[in-house]
């Protein structure tokens, strides 16, 4: 998959995420109501996100967890700009600990979802490989 795509991807699939969660917390009364305009919020947040992956990612990780703690604090970092820029929600320790949470679970949904995606690309190659040893 190019870049681009991988790069949209993750933005389409945690943009549907946080709105299924943001929509169930809405329902419970611990978020507002879903508006347009706040849907739009969190499109430029998780668009916000996935462009600074595409610098994050550049960096060369020894190993997993530190590329995942700057991957989460990216999110951290844009969820809350973009939220007190825009005043997506207000600023106090109930809210922002709700967002964190639900930022750091959609975080990781999205990653298991990339990992299954990753699985079945190479599945399907390692399937095209055989039939043509086969041959």
């Amino acid at each position: 998959m190019t870049q681009f795509k991988t790069y949209f991807t993750i933005d389409c699939i945690s943009f549907t995420f946080v709105i299924l969660i943001f929509s169930g917390l809405s329902l419970l009364d611990l978020l507002p109501p879903l508006t347009t305009l706040i849907a739009l919020q969190i499109f430029a947040m998780t668009t916000c996100i996935a462009f600074l992956m595409t610098l994050t990612d550049r960096i060369p990780w020894n190993s997993l967890w530190p590329s995942i703690l700057v991957d989460i604090g990216t999110v951290l970092f844009s969820v809350f700009t973009i939220g007190w820029l825009f005043h997506v929600f207000p600023m106090d320790w109930p809210n922002f600990t709700v967002i964190s949470g639900m930022s750091v679970v959609v975080y990781f949904a999205v990653y298991g979802v990339l990992i299954i995606k990753d699985r079945v690309d190479a599945d399907k190659i390692n399937q095209q490989i055989q039939s043509k040893h086969h041959k």
